[in-house]
């Protein structure tokens, strides 16, 4: 596959502005997942879909990061920096 991927560090475990942030970013970009996401995201991967593409949000005690194509992954960072 020659499509580029990204992997970004969005915030710290306690950086809850920036979890609502990314999500209401994943919101806009029109992703979609099996899991809810009305709550805080789980310790883990995070998966959406955005289109036919996937990406990963995972969450441990000490961050948070965003993983998945090139495009689409700056298209959520553009909307995060939207939402401020």
């Amino acid at each position: 596959m020659s499509e580029r991927t990204m992997r970004v560090d969005i915030c710290t475990a306690e950086d809850h502005d920036a979890r609502d942030r990314l999500l209401a970013a994943l919101v806009a970009v029109g992703a979609s997942s099996d899991d809810d996401h009305d709550a805080p995201l789980g310790v883990g991967f995070n998966r959406f879909r955005v289109g036919g593409e996937v990406v990963s949000v995972f969450a441990d005690a000490w961050g948070v990061d965003l993983a998945g194509p090139d495009d689409v992954i700056r298209r959520v960072l553009d909307a995060m920096a939207d939402g401020d």
